[in-house]
């Protein structure tokens, strides 16, 4: 007699769970471990120029802090300048410019300019006659001569370089970001999601936005260093904010520069190597930010 098959239970498998927020974050850190130090070296940058002027061992604009033209020592890290200032006090005090300046044409200028140039790109028509007009318009102006300009209007100082950036930003910004999404709206799934009825509104939003984020991320980081290596190239040949104020580009000119020729060389070697590894980081976490979001390109 045929023994009848015995019917055996299925493994349990389990139900799959959703990582947690922090395990997806320490494998996303792991993965990305640039953009780690990236966001390290911001985040003390904003606090530095938050709090800068405040934890500064010293005066950053007082005079004979130390004997002048003194190398590192314990009393005063970085050494001092031919003022006797300290430059420690004054590389924390002068990020707080750098921040602004920064901070305000990656906000407004980066931020306006990249959406006007999605607009133009999407469109198209009189919209991106327009804005393309006024970025060529903007183009043929000297930018110096625009400063200049905006000097004699408000005067010199952080507001005036503020406003010359902000304007620098939003015109060319709009460019490359105008091509990027004339490629996207002509791509299969923008076509897909209007032959389900999808209005153009939705279209925008949901898919085309979204599409060039990573992009415009990019130009936001690159917006952020820009405008530091602009600030502090203003400062180095003397049409920046005043003489005298905590600023980086200021710290390494003028004097300090000459004497850096005599065996000084610690009074440019730190501000620069604060503006080096901003400008650094800011490039660094935006690379990253654009692997993290772009789904061609997350691992």
């Amino acid at each position: 007699m045929a023994t009848q098959p015995t019917l055996t239970a299925a493994p349990d498998l389990g139900v799959w769970k959703r990582p947690s927020i922090l395990r997806r974050l320490g494998r996303t850190c792991w993965q990305y471990p640039t953009g780690v130090f990236a966001v390290i070296v911001l985040t003390g940058f904003v606090f530095v120029g938050v709090f800068g002027p405040s934890i500064a061992p010293y005066d950053p604009r007082g005079l004979a802090s130390g004997t002048p033209l003194t190398g590192p020592t314990a009393s005063h890290w970085f050494g001092t300048n031919s003022l006797g200032q300290d430059i420690f006090s004054r590389i924390l005090a002068g990020a707080r410019i750098s921040l602004e300046i920064g901070g305000a044409t990656v906000l407004i200028g980066a931020t306006v300019g990249s959406f006007l140039g999605i607009l133009a790109g999407y469109y198209m028509r009189w919209v991106d006659y327009i804005i393309q007009r006024s970025s060529e318009a903007f183009a043929a102006f000297p930018a110096l001569i625009l400063y200049f300009l905006i000097i004699a209007a408000f005067g010199r100082g952080v507001k005036t370089i503020i406003i010359a950036l902000v304007i620098s930003a939003v015109f060319s910004s709009n460019r490359v970001l105008r091509g990027a999404t004339i490629i996207e709206r002509n791509k299969t799934y923008v076509e897909a999601a209007r032959s389900i009825g999808c209005t153009e509104r939705r279209v925008f939003l949901r898919h085309v936005i979204p599409n060039v984020l990573p992009l415009t991320i990019i130009i936001m980081s690159g917006a952020l260093g820009a405008a530091i290596l602009a600030e502090s190239a203003l400062a180095f040949l003397g049409l920046g904010v005043a003489p005298g104020t905590p600023s980086w580009g200021i710290d390494m000119s003028g004097t300090n520069l000459a004497s850096a020729r005599f065996g000084h060389w610690y009074l440019v070697i730190f501000p620069g190597m604060a503006i080096s590894l901003v400008v650094l980081a800011a490039n660094l976490l935006g690379d990253a930010l654009r692997d993290i979001l772009d789904p061609r390109l997350r691992r």
